[in-house]
């Protein structure tokens, strides 16, 4: 069972609130989750055996690449971010897939780096 798998169904069907935009290698979604305010996700059109990045063929990685870049600068601007966190993890959900953290000072308190650390 892959879980962007089943979240890419439900955009297919309509059934998923948090769907965005279809762009031409992944689907946009807004995080089920919001504890970073405008947590984004962009989910890779195709599952398989393209489980990272190098699995890509060079346009379409070049193509998935510069699509999350539009992507994380529209989280940017929409969410009034001071930076933008990524992450393309992949050993709970081996399914392509970036994680879009929009930051802001202060947004993990004072604990880590003067509240300026990772997500995590």
């Amino acid at each position: 069972m892959c879980l962007i798998c089943d979240r890419i169904k439900m955009i297919k069907d309509g059934t998923t609130p948090y769907f965005v935009k279809e762009l031409e290698t992944g689907y946009v979604v807004i995080g089920d989750n919001q504890h970073f305010y405008g947590y984004t996700l962009f989910l890779y059109k195709h599952h398989g055996d393209k489980t990272e990045l190098f699995h890509l063929d060079p346009t379409e990685r070049a193509k998935f690449l510069e699509e999350m870049t539009v992507v994380a600068e529209a989280v940017s601007k929409a969410f009034g971010a001071e930076k933008i966190n990524y992450e393309l993890l992949g050993m709970g959900d081996a399914h392509l897939h970036w994680h879009l953290f929009p930051r802001v000072s202060g947004d993990i308190g004072n604990y880590g780096n003067n509240g300026r650390g990772p997500v995590w």
